[in-house]
């Protein structure tokens, strides 16, 4: 094993009182550009670790991890090969209690998409995956957008566009989902209806230069959602609650359809609308845009690195959040690079997030800065309560928990996430894998929890049994509490408690909830909340049926009707 050394690196001239508030370490990590890195604890050693995939200061391609052993990274001959002009994503994808690595790029033989499983001992082993090659500029995203629990992936790039369903024992299969075709994009999955499923954002160029596709998932089915969001092309779109309301506002880079680099900000309305959030970014392209807590003050502040309109500038720049929906430049003193990627992570267990930047900066630069903000609106960090009052609903292969919303000293209540594990015995994951210790509630990637803000979890396909679910807060941070304890639910014979026809649809149309195709015999039916509140029952005596919504509140609810002894359950928004 090659070692490398943490050293501390001051700038000259300033005392440890005075110290920047991102302070160079002297890492020995290799220079790489047209990169793509990350923070993750692939030993489960609840420290982070990084992955590294780029071309090298020999423009050879590079893939490594190195093993973060007591601030020490070490590199690991982990069998991870390289890719350039790439991206990674990161998920237990078999649900074993570690990360794997998914990438898309080039390398000397052209376009390839890898996936690599963790085989839990330093090593990766390449899956026997046949899977699109989002190649050069593509980007990956996992994501469990069918709640079967396992997590799914999209591929894009290169004209193309692909929705993978991971069917559980390590296999993937196509999925015809209707998705855009796109080159040089960026994706990210994210509930920007609150609804219980996963929604996907793209971003890049398909046909049009610079476009911005939002879509609605309902039950596995999307729906492109028209929004005046403007697209850019060569940059980074993602979701991130800026105002702490509850609800995923956007952050998108790149050039326009002028070829100019543009930054945008675009706040999240909470009725499927968005609005422009005049935020103040200079317009940035080819590097990253990151939501990110730096300071500690319980709202996501952002970073932007890459190329600036103008022939030859570039910059790294931080807006911090004010708290009062704008962004105030910080001066972070971090240098120019394009072509750039970041990770954002505490490495060294201080409470606040470290930041490692590589790119083209002349030559290619991977520099690691150690956070020693302590002064502004920085706080210590601590981590949310526990959840409680946990409750769960069973109709047939449909689940539904949920709990109690928590507390915590720099977050609001409605900015906190949280994060589901769910086995078939007690403390297991083999349904659902947190990526994180349940008995410390450390995590082991530093990102939004499985559920995103949402105070409830939808499960579809289970098979009958028993299954045991813990919940953990996460914060703006992405530190996470403790694990909650324990619930139990149990699946019964799916034949006999739940039959979806065909022939009878539950649906909303405005403020009105319709069935359709009831039956002509008297059926029962009820409005349940996420919590299992019922708050409306009744009877149905005619084939098609509306009732009002007007004096039920917004939110998620589940309408069961009971037909001929038969139950149809389906979920709608009001």
């Amino acid at each position: 094993m090659k070692v490398y050394i943490l050293l501390l690196f001051l700038f000259s001239g300033i005392s440890v009182s005075l110290a920047q508030p991102f302070v160079p370490v002297s890492s020995g990590l290799p220079p790489i550009g047209r990169s793509a890195v990350a923070f993750a604890d692939f030993d489960n050693d609840h420290d982070l670790d990084l992955i590294m995939v780029g071309l090298d200061d020999n423009t050879q391609p590079l893939g490594k991890i190195f093993l973060n052993i007591q601030g020490i990274f070490t590199e690991t001959f982990s069998g991870i090969s390289g890719l350039y002009n790439c991206a990674l994503a990161l998920a237990d994808y078999d649900l074993d209690g570690y990360i794997d690595v998914l990438m898309t790029g080039r390398d000397v033989n052209g376009n390839a998409t890898r996936l690599f499983r963790n085989l839990g001992d330093g090593t990766f082993g390449l899956a026997d995956a046949e899977f699109n090659a989002g190649g050069s500029d593509g980007d990956v995203a996992w994501g469990d957008y069918d709640n079967d629990a396992y997590p799914d992936l999209v591929i894009s790039g290169n004209w193309d566009t692909r929705l993978y369903h991971n069917n559980g024992d390590g296999s993937f299969a196509e999925v015809a989902a209707g998705l855009t075709i796109m080159n040089t994009p960026s994706l990210d999955w994210g509930d920007c209806d609150n609804d219980g499923d996963i929604d996907l954002l793209m971003v890049g160029d398909a046909g049009s230069v610079a476009e911005t596709f939002i879509y609605l998932n309902e039950n596995g089915v999307f729906t492109r959602l028209e929004t005046p969001v403007e697209g850019t092309v060569g940059g980074t779109a993602s979701w991130g609650d800026f105002d702490n309301d509850g609800n995923l506002d956007i952050l998108i880079s790149g050039k326009d359809v002028s070829l100019v680099p543009v930054s945008f900000v675009y706040r999240n309305n909470g009725d499927k609308t968005y609005s422009f959030a005049n935020a103040g970014l200079i317009g940035t392209a080819l590097g990253p845009a990151d939501w990110i807590d730096y300071d500690n003050d319980g709202d996501l502040d952002i970073m932007l690195a890459g190329e600036n309109a103008g022939c030859g500038n570039a910059s790294t720049r931080i807006y911090n959040n004010n708290g009062v929906g704008g962004f105030d430049e910080f001066l972070a003193g971090l240098p120019f690079v394009e072509r750039a990627s970041s990770a954002w992570g505490d490495f060294d267990n201080d409470g606040d997030y470290d930041l490692l930047l590589t790119g083209l900066s002349g030559n290619a630069v991977s520099i690691l800065y150690r956070n020693d903000l302590q002064t502004g609106a920085f706080q210590q960090n601590t981590l949310p309560g526990v959840p409680g009052d946990l409750y769960s609903y069973v109709s047939g292969d449909y689940a539904v928990i949920s709990w109690s919303r928590v507390n915590d000293l720099q977050s609001p209540q409605m900015a906190i996430g949280y994060n589901v594990m769910v086995g078939t015995e007690s403390g297991g994951i083999d349904v659902l894998s947190p990526q994180a210790d349940f008995e410390t509630g450390v995590r082991y990637t530093a990102g939004p929890g499985n559920t995103g803000s949402n105070d409830f979890m939808v499960f579809r396909s289970l098979e009958p049994g028993d299954y045991f679910f813990r919940i953990q807060a996460i914060d703006q941070t992405f530190e996470g509490s403790q694990f909650s304890e324990e619930g139990i639910f149990t699946v019964l014979s799916t034949d006999l408690n739940s039959v979806k026809t065909p022939f009878t649809r539950i649906f909303t149309e405005g403020t009105l909830l319709r069935v359709v195709n009831a039956g002509a015999e008297d059926s029962d039916i009820s409005i349940v909340s996420v919590t299992g509140s019922i708050v409306w029952s009744g009877k149905i005596t005619q084939n098609d049926f509306s009732l009002s919504l007007d004096n039920i509140r917004p939110g998620v609810y589940l309408v069961s009707l009971l037909k001929e002894g038969k139950q149809v359950t389906e979920k709608i928004i009001r």
